[in-house]
């Protein structure tokens, strides 16, 4: 399953990862400061509960979270469209 992986320490919730996923699966956050995962399609729900607990509520965050995305397509569209350099897709 391939795990889709933000570095929280350089995203800065453009979403232009969003925008390129063919899939629809990234998202920005509602308060517009992060990226990440749409909730439903993420499988360990302890790095969405980790997300939720511990980057969402802040302005800055340290954190590295890989989600289990099992419809993630590995085109790296994502990665590619992230000035940032904050996500990375990885083959599990």
């Amino acid at each position: 399953m391939p795990k889709v992986i933000y570095n929280y320490n350089k995203c800065t919730g453009l979403a232009d990862c969003a925008d390129a996923c063919p899939v629809e699966i990234l998202e920005g956050s509602e308060s517009g400061r992060w990226c990440k995962p749409v909730d439903d399609e993420v499988k360990n729900k302890a790095a969405l509960d980790k997300y939720y607990k511990e980057v969402d509520p802040n302005d800055s965050s340290k954190l590295v979270i890989e989600f289990d995305l099992p419809e993630c397509i590995e085109c790296q569209a994502c990665v590619a469209s992230c000035s940032q350099g904050a996500i990375e897709i990885e083959s599990d």
